[in-house]
């Protein structure tokens, strides 16, 4: 309602992956106004849906990925919810460990690709 960059979005893909076919057109369309990430995935409809890991969803996280990057996002980016891994307790639902290390180093993964490898970069 009112046109101002204070007023800005936290991106949840996962959300609106269920919302929506074309997500990166979704990122494109929010563009400069994406404040924060969360970099997730999701399998189902907004009526019935499950939390998967990053690599198991249906989502082109790369297309998301270089969305973002055509938008010049460099803002803050995290995993949000992950599923328990096998051997872990379930004490807080979607945040065990393992899952999300899994999902931090597929996203540095991505980042790489997509963004560049930063040791790639001149120095100034």
């Amino acid at each position: 309602m009112s046109d101002s960059r204070s007023n800005a979005v936290t991106f949840c893909q996962g959300n609106f992956a269920l919302m929506t076919d074309d997500l990166p057109g979704t990122i494109r369309e929010f563009g400069d106004r994406i404040a924060f990430i969360h970099y997730r995935d999701v399998r189902g409809t907004a009526e019935s849906f499950v939390e998967t890991f990053h690599d198991d969803g249906q989502t082109d996280m790369v297309a998301c990925m270089e969305a973002y990057r055509e938008i010049g996002f460099s803002g803050p980016l995290r995993p949000d919810h992950v599923p328990t891994m096998f051997g872990e307790d379930n004490d807080r639902p979607g945040y065990s460990v393992l899952g999300r290390v899994f999902a931090l180093g597929y996203i540095r993964g991505i980042l790489h690709s997509v963004y560049g490898h930063p040791a790639a970069e001149p120095t100034p």
